[in-house]
């Protein structure tokens, strides 16, 4: 089976390399910018490079057109012809109507970390879609990380936690790095390192221990250390920042 990708940028790359890593052969894959699409396929082992979405429509039987909001309808419909075989169409951005071009898609939210096999991929299934194109759409993100099946009204918010994810952990791993390395004079790199690996120390405590947040917590915040009073700051204030932030997010 082939599998096509159209459109290399912020979210194709990613997956790209994250299918590559996995094995997934007969990968294929279509760019504007034929220097950012080198550049991919040098990154992403096995991935063959198009010189358009219409080659990629034609000969892929299932392709992620993974590109901005206002580019998806503009290229399925100028490729009308090439729909003719009728590729599974899975598409990152929700809300364009699809069902104009075919009846055999899916709207997604992936995020960036699809490169590394730990992605999570928000999905929900188009009304045409049969048991059999959903479990193949389905291994095909599974090789890339997690898959969480929802309703279309669900997607949204669901998306404030994996998709924009990335950025807000990213954001707050460093913030927390940079203040105490201020506030003391350390090297910024080394706490920055620190942070990131007691992050995925954590994750990696939970998943393996099967414990919650309130687990780890409680084995951190012995009654009367540092740990308490600094926690008690972040309970009191975190909650009402995140609502902020959602608000301002439009969700």
């Amino acid at each position: 089976m082939d599998i096509g990708i159209i459109g290399l940028g912020r979210l194709g790359a990613p997956l790209a390399r994250g299918l590559s890593k996995a094995g997934i052969s007969g990968l294929y894959g279509y760019s504007r910018s034929r220097d950012k699409a080198e550049q991919v396929a040098a990154q992403a082992p096995g991935l063959v490079l198009l010189d358009s979405a219409a080659e990629v429509l034609r000969r892929c039987e299932v392709v992620f057109i993974w590109m901005a909001p206002n580019q998806v309808s503009e290229v399925l419909d100028a490729n009308r012809e090439a729909l003719s075989n009728r590729p599974i169409l899975v598409n990152c951005s929700p809300r364009q109507n699809l069902s104009e071009f075919t009846d055999r898609w899916v709207d997604t939210y992936p995020n960036v970390n699809s490169a590394t096999g730990q992605g999570g991929t928000l999905v929900s299934w188009g009304p045409g879609m049969a048991d059999g194109d959903q479990a193949t759409v389905r291994v095909l993100l599974q090789a890339a990380g997690a898959v969480y099946e929802l309703p279309a009204e669900q997607l949204d918010a669901y998306c404030a936690l994996t998709s924009n994810g990335p950025a807000f952990y990213a954001h707050m791993m460093q913030t927390w790095a940079d203040v105490v390395a201020q506030r003391h004079g350390l090297d910024v790199d080394l706490a920055r390192a620190m942070v990131r690996q007691t992050f995925v120390g954590t994750v990696a405590a939970q998943e393996a221990d099967h414990l919650n947040a309130a687990a780890i917590i409680h084995e951190v915040a012995h009654p009367g250390g540092s740990t308490e009073p600094g926690l008690a700051v972040l309970a009191e204030e975190f909650a009402p920042l995140a609502g902020r932030m959602l608000d301002a997010m439009g969700r």
